[in-house]
């Protein structure tokens, strides 16, 4: 097996180095050869994903967070090549979503039992962006974009609230105009969330019966909520169960716009990329997937 290992150094609080190198050596423990690549700034990852590729492995991992796995798969699309995972980010939503183990060392030997699996795809304006996860705008996006402007001293949940605590002091919901699947909804919302898979925000799942290999997005939009509100129903999206709630819209879509008055900026992936308007659509089976065996809970079928 010869496999490709990008590596976000800065992954983790900096952690992403000294995670690859462990998973590195449980790989040559097994016999599989191994060429690994470093990141040297952002959105470097698509660039080496795609020189990994011409070097024809029998996969490319990708070692870091969401954001890198996502610049990986951008950088693999029509390669016919498998993307597997070591989870070294702060947040890690994906993964703890996939099943996947945190430590590196067990996250290699569980890939060791892998083989590829198609997954869907969200596109973006017309491909100007991918998603394996969730697409959004409203507080969402504003909170990764504060976490984002700061050095992280904390990680996961503890940085995530953070942000929530601080954001919703002054947010406010916004008019938005959408369009699913041809089928018009307009109001105020808090925020509007267009889902590959279930979770982001250090294990917010906002879409729970989302799956990668469907042939649908799960669009959710959380309208008008007080800040009492808000933080009241706030464990709530941790468990998956604010879907019920009166305040929270929710479709399966193949295609969907969102517009608002002014651009607004919006999330891709865990990384504020973008602004709206959006036109998201899904691209079934648009890439490969390195799955351990047993780690399946966001496929149709295991």
């Amino acid at each position: 097996m010869r496999l490709a290992l990008l590596v976000n150094p800065c992954a983790g609080r900096n952690r992403g180095l000294a995670a690859a190198q462990v998973a590195e050596a449980v790989f040559r423990e097994a016999g599989w050869r191994v060429s690994r690549s470093v990141t040297q700034g952002p959105g470097d990852a698509v660039r080496l994903a795609r020189e990994a590729a011409a070097a024809a492995p029998d996969a490319v991992f990708a070692c870091g967070g969401d954001g890198t796995v996502s610049q990986a798969l951008t950088g693999l699309l029509d390669t016919g090549l498998p993307l597997g995972i070591i989870p070294a980010g702060t947040g890690n939503d994906f993964c703890r979503a996939l099943g996947l183990p945190r430590d590196p060392a067990l996250a290699a030997r569980r890939a060791l039992t892998g083989r590829p699996r198609p997954i869907d795809l969200l596109e973006i304006n017309g491909g100007e962006h991918w998603s394996f996860n969730v697409t959004g705008t409203g507080f969402d996006a504003a909170v990764a974009a504060r976490i984002n402007r700061r050095r992280r001293l904390t990680g996961g949940l503890t940085a995530y609230l953070a942000a929530v605590l601080q954001e919703l002091a002054h947010y406010r919901p916004v008019e938005v105009r959408l369009s699913i699947d041809g089928q018009p909804w307009e109001g105020r919302a808090l925020l509007v969330a267009l889902a590959n898979a279930q979770a982001y925000g250090a294990g917010m799942r906002i879409a729970p019966q989302a799956r990668i290999d469907d042939g649908y997005m799960d669009v959710v939009v959380v309208g008008r909520l007080t800040r009492a509100q808000f933080l009241w129903n706030l464990p709530r999206v941790f468990h998956g169960t604010h879907l019920t709630h009166p305040a929270v819209h929710h479709w399966r879509a193949r295609e969907a716009t969102v517009e608002t008055s002014d651009p607004h900026p919006a999330l891709v992936d865990g990384d504020v990329q973008t602004t709206t308007p959006l036109h998201v659509r899904v691209a079934p089976a648009k890439a490969l997937l390195w799955v351990p065996q047993g780690a399946s809970p966001l496929f149709t079928e295991n």
